[in-house]
């Protein structure tokens, strides 16, 4: 089993998981889910621009602001149509003005995209050996659900190799930005 721990919420994991803990040392930061506040929101812009100009590469993935998808998840959280829209689009936006201000060959390292499907979960995949997911529930915020740290087991298969399976899918269907 490849489950290393699991918390009730977003902020309990953090307690024990700060973002820097996370992102400091990574070589490769591969994320995917509606507006991925932990890396966008969480963890300063000059630390992210230094990790990218330093050789790492940071992969991120958005519910599509402007798509059905995002629209429809609104609706179950109950939300005014373009709360959820107006922050991923924000979010997108602070990491493409993070791009910009970095050399050529670190905004190459850099890749931003969109989907417009059911949002299911929110994942995150540190030097491809640590994963975190959230599954999203219904009518509840992504802050509000459990989160599972995943470490890759040794023989590749398992809740690991399923996540990491996911975000590949995701990123296969995906359009950059």
């Amino acid at each position: 089993m490849d489950a290393s721990s699991a918390y009730a919420t977003r902020s309990e994991f953090l307690s024990h998981y700060p973002p820097h803990s996370l992102f400091d040392q990574a070589h490769t930061v591969r994320a995917v889910g509606l507006s991925l506040n932990l890396v966008c929101q969480q963890y300063p812009e000059q630390c992210l621009r230094h990790l990218v100009e330093t050789g790492s590469e940071v992969h991120c993935l958005f519910l599509d602001p402007a798509g059905e998808a995002i629209k429809r998840r609104e609706e179950e959280e109950g939300y005014t149509p373009g709360h959820l829209s107006g922050l991923t689009d924000l979010n997108i936006q602070t990491l493409k003005r993070a791009r910009s201000r970095m050399s050529a060959d670190a905004r190459e390292r850099m890749l931003i995209g969109t989907y417009d499907e059911t949002v299911r979960f929110n994942i995150f995949i540190v030097d491809g050996s640590l994963c975190v997911m959230q599954p999203y529930l219904p009518a509840a915020r992504g802050v509000d659900s459990p989160t599972f740290v995943l470490q890759r087991g040794s023989n590749g298969d398992g809740l690991f190799a399923t996540f990491e399976q996911v975000m590949m899918s995701l990123w296969e269907r995906g359009t950059p930005t």
